[in-house]
């Protein structure tokens, strides 16, 4: 009787012992299952923000293109091409950096290109942006290229 108690007692550690280390692996596995998708999720942004990287040089030129065109309609239909691709590349994440004329400069989203007195706008200010800058998943991927005050 006393060997059958032993031996019940033993079995129901053991049975302790898998049950604890069923569900050590279960929430191992399901920790792998998450840091799977958090590296799948992350290499998906990356590949995006590669490429949105590579392309938006071409919505630049369009609009450096835009400076020198004639207002017809081409140049229009042009333009409506140039809207079309920044606005799936705005549905994909991407947002262009504010660099109005007139705002505070901010090193983490501008590049000074030139500094340069103004009677009009106030010192470490916009005065004009010459290229876009983007960001996407907020990381800059490119900084806006600007003409900054240096005050009178």
């Amino acid at each position: 009787m006393k060997a059958k108690k032993n031996q019940t007692q033993e079995l129901k550690e053991q049975i302790e012992k898998l049950e604890d280390s069923f569900k050590r692996l279960a929430a191992d596995f399901d920790n792998y299952r998450k840091r799977n998708e958090t590296q799948k999720f992350d290499l998906i942004m990356l590949s995006k923000a590669d490429f949105i990287t590579k392309i938006t040089p071409v919505l630049d030129n369009f609009r450096r293109a835009f400076t020198h065109a004639p207002d017809d309609e081409f140049a229009k239909g042009v333009k409506q091409i140039e809207k079309q691709l920044e606005d799936i590349l705005t549905s994909e994440g991407l947002k262009k950096i504010d660099a109005a004329t007139g705002s505070k400069f901010d090193h983490n989203l501008h590049e000074a290109i030139s500094f340069e007195p103004s009677k009009n706008i106030p010192a470490d200010h916009i005065i004009a942006e010459v290229e876009s800058g983007w960001i996407f998943s907020d990381k800059v991927l490119k900084p806006s290229k600007v003409r900054v005050s240096k005050g009178k």
